[in-house]
């Protein structure tokens, strides 16, 4: 199964199935679908990078930039992406090379190296045809930690060695910019001009194993509004009241809506929001629509509640389940978390629902940004939640 194209959808909404069952809309016949559309939005055909025979030149799916959230999400991932003939090596790797064989059969080797990030990383085969473009992604070894703990772009030197039909190439060095973790790619156009949605990369920053959801937790317990966290094992009027609690929690806690989304760099071919790890949330009391959003999402998920992220163009609120059967959805518009109660916050969440119900379904163009990402889903696709370095 091909996950390239995610479209994680809640299915008690969609489809009148169980929260639990999640839709995937995945396989070949789906994703060429998806491609097509894909490239007509972005106004391109399909194209290989332009490579004279028995050479080669550097590639960047995501620009000279190597982002640490991307690279974390993707690393614990079942499913394998996509790789075609002319697409070798790791799938999802953004980082390779383009080469154009001069014979047919020819043996190349392919070395990618970095310093304090990237260690290095080999690909050798052969590539039958003469004359075709090969784009080939070794498989690159990180440090992760490392990875986790970048607050602010850092450059790094990439030293690139290939070898064509044993013959060494002159090596070559590129600068590119480590990204902070913050930095969260949601969609990119790739070396092929094809527009990727990756909008499910935000279910890596919600982290209901974050150390501070335990303190929100007990701070929620000993306001004395609720006696206990039973999640479904309650009827749906306690399970609200459970989440009622716990706004009323956030919201004495000083969280209030900051509209900061800023990246450290802007591409055209990358859509990218800086989104808060959930202890920046708590302790600098500010969240964005997407930072509410995995805040809240991480509490929920902890006391057991299915809990999906609602995602439109630019912005996001969220959609839980008051039931395992996913019989009764509420949406809450997450930005109201500081001024407003609970109740205006749902009654905001479903007015922008309804109003766009029939977009999330949809495989119009116009509606390619409108998604509903369920974070058990997520989770069971091996999408993990990002370690806050800083987390104590």
């Amino acid at each position: 199964m091909n996950y390239e194209y995610y479209r994680l959808a809640i299915a008690g909404l969609l489809a009148g199935l169980l929260l639990a069952g999640v839709v995937v809309e995945a396989g070949a016949d789906k994703n060429a679908d998806a491609q097509e559309t894909a490239q007509r939005v972005a106004g391109d055909e399909p194209q290989s990078p332009r490579v004279k025979p028995g050479k080669w030149e550097a590639l960047f799916e995501l620009g000279e930039n190597l982002f640490p959230s991307m690279i974390i999400c993707t690393a614990t991932l079942k499913d394998d992406g996509e790789n075609d003939e002319f697409r070798i090596g790791k799938p999802w790797s953004s980082i390779g090379v383009a080469i154009c064989p001069p014979l047919e059969d020819c043996p190349v080797k392919v070395e990618i190296s970095g310093g304090s990030y990237v260690k290095s990383g080999i690909w050798k085969g052969i590539l039958p045809k003469r004359g075709e473009v090969y784009r080939i992604f070794p498989t690159l070894k990180y440090d992760y930690e490392k990875l986790l703990a970048v607050r602010q772009t850092i450059p790094e030197d990439l030293t690139f060695k290939v070898t064509i039909n044993d013959k060494a190439e002159l090596e070559e060095v590129k600068r590119i910019q480590v990204r902070p973790i913050n930095d969260c790619v949601y969609e990119y156009t790739d070396c092929m001009g094809n527009v990727r949605d990756v909008s499910w990369t935000f279910a890596a920053y919600v982290n209901e194993n974050h150390p501070v959801i335990e303190k929100i937790l007990e701070k929620t317990l000993k306001s004395g509004r609720i006696d206990s966290f039973a999640g479904y094992q309650n009827d749906k009027a306690e399970v609200k009241a459970e989440i009622a609690a716990i706004w009323e929690t956030l919201k004495q806690s000083g969280v209030h809506y900051s509209s900061i989304t800023t990246t450290s760099g802007e591409d055209d071919d990358i859509c990218c929001q800086h989104v808060r790890l959930i202890g920046e949330s708590i302790n600098t009391s500010q969240a964005n629509c997407v930072d509410g959003s995995v805040l809240l999402a991480s509490i929920l998920r902890k006391i057991g509640l299915d809990v999906g992220l609602v995602i439109l163009p630019d912005h996001m609120l969220i959609a839980v389940s008051l039931d395992d059967k996913g019989g009764k959805i509420i949406f809450i518009e997450t930005t109201m978390i500081g001024e407003h109660s609970l109740a205006d916050a749902i009654e905001s969440g479903k007015e922008q629902y309804e109003e766009n119900k029939d977009r999330f379904d949809s495989e119009l163009p116009e509606d390619e940004d409108y998604h509903i990402t369920s974070i058990a889903e997520a989770r069971r696709l091996g999408i993990m939640p990002l370690k806050d370095h800083a987390a104590k």
